[in-house]
């Protein structure tokens, strides 16, 4: 669950903005929280049994920075917070480097193998390999309501992993919105589900 948690902040703070490039909001105090739901559905031969956990997630730019290379990058600051008193809260730290055609997320100052968050511009059919296990495909735009409001025009991006696929929700001068995984068989399904809850955009 962290890992895929970690995975996700990352991407949570990109911009798609219409035809153009996409744009990383690149200012020290912007942040993000987020409502994280996990439904898990496990069939025995009393039925269907379902649990579900919750916590918020915020995300951060926290400052401007080097990586240990020289090159500029974004600190992002993100923390997990469960409502399961159970469940050990976190806080990771990452970077975000923008060039003019990729837009790149760091898991430490010496990382040298970046994830590929976005490929510039983004357009629809668009794809690319965020790593060595991930795939994202550009699929289409949609409308999105959460609890921080409605998104028109949002990009909807896949990340594909060993079949399984992540659809995240971009909207155009706010960032992520929106992010839906559910994977499982035929006697377990789990579902996670990232809801923007507010926005500070300096």
């Amino acid at each position: 669950m962290k890992k895929l948690v970690l995975s996700l902040a990352l991407v949570l703070l990109i911009i798609g903005c219409g035809g153009e490039k996409a744009v990383f909001p690149l200012t020290v105090g912007n942040e993000w929280t987020y409502g994280l739901s996990v439904i898990t559905e496990t069939t025995d031969t009393s039925g269907v049994v379902a649990d579900t956990m919750t916590a918020t997630t915020t995300s951060q730019i926290n400052s401007e920075t080097t990586l240990d290379d020289s090159t500029a990058a974004f600190e992002n600051i993100s923390s997990m917070e469960y409502d399961d008193t159970l469940m050990t809260d976190f806080t990771d730290t990452s970077y975000v480097v923008e060039t003019d055609d990729y837009i790149l997320g760091y898991d430490s100052k010496s990382d040298t193998e970046p994830d590929t968050l976005f490929v510039l511009p983004v357009e629809e059919g668009n794809t690319w390999a965020q790593n060595s296990t991930t795939t994202a495909v550009v699929l289409g735009k949609e409308d999105v309501t959460v609890p921080a409001g409605t998104y028109n025009d949002c990009w909807e991006i896949g990340y594909i992993t060993t079949g399984e696929t992540t659809y995240t929700y971009y909207a155009p001068g706010t960032g992520n919105v929106k992010s839906y995984l559910v994977i499982g068989d035929t006697l377990t399904t789990v579902e996670t589900t990232t809801e923007l809850e507010s926005v500070t955009i300096e």
